[in-house]
């Protein structure tokens, strides 16, 4: 089997659940670690998941993620 893609996710509110949720139904990928601005919501993400949790900068610096999703609000994306 192909190796598959890290994805971490930048962004643990309600819309990161889905994305989580429905994450096992893609075979190419496999979620590895979320963050957030607060702390707390990216630590309970990821004991929901059975994820790391990590700084945003710590998850852009992450050898192991090939792809980041960005579920913050637009607003902040700049």
């Amino acid at each position: 089997m192909a190796k598959k893609l890290g994805v971490g996710v930048i962004g643990c509110g309600n819309i990161s659940k889905a994305y989580f949720s429905f994450a096992p139904l893609f075979r190419g990928i496999e979620m590895r670690a979320c963050a957030d601005i607060n702390m707390d919501a990216a630590k309970a993400r990821a004991k929901e998941f059975k994820l790391r949790a990590e700084t945003v900068e710590g998850l852009l610096n992450a050898d192991d993620i090939d792809i980041i999703v960005n579920l913050t609000v637009p607003a902040v994306h700049y």
